[in-house]
């Protein structure tokens, strides 16, 4: 059988199951939808509508191209309760733990017009409400997973108009691990000194590689905020360290060489579904 026959059935498969998948998470209507796959994520999409997913981890995006404060659609402006009920509602729907949610808030998104009169005058007008977010934090079985978290905006008519979930799946020796690290805190801890800081917050919990990336590390670790103590100065630094007192490196990020030829990897199109 040509090669070329196997790629274009494959393809149609792949597409088929990410429709499928999109359709029932997001309700969005993917017709005649082009499909597109590179390295760890594949995405499907149409003019309105986009939707990918990682291979690698419980990882997906949704968007509406009509949604936002400028949009056709609009944004959600209006109560919390609407837009935490949704991302709830989607958080269940892609099948995600929701025993695992610690608690859903709300952001709201601010806006500002300001326009220069003169050299030295200039006019501003009341902030606007762009629009409200909600945004779902994890923790498992009482241990924090920071790096974790699903972000939900509707459109002004209650429908979605983005989409974003990152919830790895996180392997049980890596929760024990977190559990006993709450277990030495309470023994009592002493975070490392630093310089023109004070320690603000000590707590032990789990981290993992962000949503877009190449790779997916995790580790359980004690987490140590510092508080600066001038005033206005700076971020407040972060501090990640292992049972042993030890610095825990950052989970890998984008970091990926080029395929050969030098082009980074790309979403490649394929047949229509």
């Amino acid at each position: 059988m040509p090669q070329k026959y196997i790629a274009s059935e494959l393809s149609r498969l792949l597409s088929a199951e990410l429709i499928k998948s999109a359709r029932t998470i997001t309700g969005f209507k993917f017709a005649k939808a082009e499909f597109g796959s590179a390295a760890n994520i594949s995405g499907i999409h149409t003019d309105v509508f986009t939707f990918s997913q990682r291979h690698d981890s419980r990882t997906m995006f949704a968007s509406d191209r009509n949604y936002g404060h400028l949009g056709k659609a609009g944004a959600w402006t209006r109560d919390d309760k609407t837009v935490i009920a949704a991302c709830r509602r989607l958080l269940a729907k892609a099948k995600f733990p929701l025993k695992e949610i610690a608690r859903i808030r709300v952001i709201q998104e601010m806006g500002q017009v300001a326009e220069r009169l003169s050299d030295k005058e200039f006019r501003s007008y009341d902030p606007t409400l762009l629009r409200k977010l909600a945004r779902a934090e994890r923790a498992i079985g009482g241990v924090p997973v920071w790096s974790s978290y699903g972000t939900v905006g509707l459109n002004k008519a209650g429908g979605l108009g983005w989409l974003e979930l990152h919830w790895p799946e996180i392997p049980s020796a890596l929760v024990k691990e977190a559990t006993l690290l709450q277990s030495l805190l309470k023994r009592g801890f002493r975070a490392p000194e630093l310089k023109g800081a004070r320690p603000e917050k000590v707590e032990a919990g789990l981290i993992h590689s962000p949503a877009v990336g190449f790779f997916m590390d995790m580790a359980a670790v004690i987490r140590v905020i510092y508080e600066i103590e001038t005033p206005g100065i700076g971020r407040k630094p972060v501090l990640y360290l292992n049972r042993h007192g030890e610095p825990v490196a950052p989970p890998r990020e984008v970091t990926q060489g080029p395929p050969a030829g030098g082009d980074q990897p790309r979403l490649k199109p394929s047949d229509r579904a």
